[in-house]
């Protein structure tokens, strides 16, 4: 695999330049990984239930709009080595996106090979306008069902071509340790991975994207009040409550 485990923040750069993807160690203490795990399986499960839950592709599972199910969930949006790459690939004052889960159940079958910003017409500008983040609440093995990639492909600054054959292009398994994770390009080409196992395999996306982007989610009109009442100057402004330059206004420049 072209991209390692690291905690080196400049080796992780590197290898989202590079690569289109960089593997960071877990930055949480145990404790704290545990309890977000911990409530993501919560979720999923009462989710199950209730007979609420997104299920697709033979046994996975999306737990959306995490935010409003529970303060764990806020930590790994904002956490600092995450922002800082993220800031390197989008720019300043880049946004959330959104917030969710992915989860691989058994028997659940790979997704299709595509690139994160299908929003965006072509020709693509030289640069990522989303990035995704993934955080790895399980071992992330070939088995599985670990996200699956090009490396290398953000740099062909397009979608696959279907009719050419590409979405069979070949594609790495990301497997690393639970408690990592993998910040990755946009434009980056991958796919959830088939688990072939008897476990389900757990994951966390927070998707970012560039100031002048519109959010895959609504935050506006969508995020619980309490969510917003204790956000701290940073979640506000991830969450699109501040201008951007002269995007964003309410009345005038104030």
């Amino acid at each position: 695999m072209p991209a390692h485990v690291t905690s080196d923040k400049l080796k992780a750069a590197e290898d989202l330049q590079e690569f289109g993807y960089c593997l960071l160690e877990c930055p949480l203490p145990e404790k704290e990984f545990r309890r977000l795990r911990k409530r993501l399986l919560e979720v999923a499960q009462q989710e199950r239930e209730d007979g609420r839950a997104f299920l697709y592709d033979g046994g996975n599972q999306r737990v959306f709009s995490l935010l409003n199910k529970g303060e764990e969930f806020e930590r790994s949006v904002r956490e600092p080595i995450v922002l800082e790459l993220m800031e390197d690939v989008l720019g300043l004052n880049f946004l959330l996106s959104s917030t969710h889960a992915n989860i691989a159940g058994p028997g659940g079958v790979s997704m299709n090979v595509h690139a994160d910003q299908t929003f965006a017409r072509p020709p693509w500008p030289p640069y990522a306008l989303v990035a995704n983040s993934m955080w790895m609440l399980d071992d992330f093995t070939e088995d599985n069902g670990a996200t699956r990639l090009v490396p290398g492909s953000h740099l062909l600054g397009r979608q696959p071509d279907y009719d050419r054959g590409e979405g069979d292009v070949e594609t790495i398994p990301a497997c690393a340790p639970a408690g990592s994770i993998m910040i990755f390009d946009g434009r980056l080409w991958h796919q959830t991975g088939a688990n072939v196992t008897d476990r389900p395999r757990h994951g966390i996306l927070n998707y970012y994207c560039r100031g002048y982007v519109r959010q895959q989610q609504n935050f506006f009109a969508g995020l619980k009040p309490e969510v917003v009442e204790r956000s701290d100057a940073r979640m506000r402004r991830l969450l699109g409550f501040e201008n951007y330059f002269a995007l964003g206004l309410s009345d005038g420049l104030e």
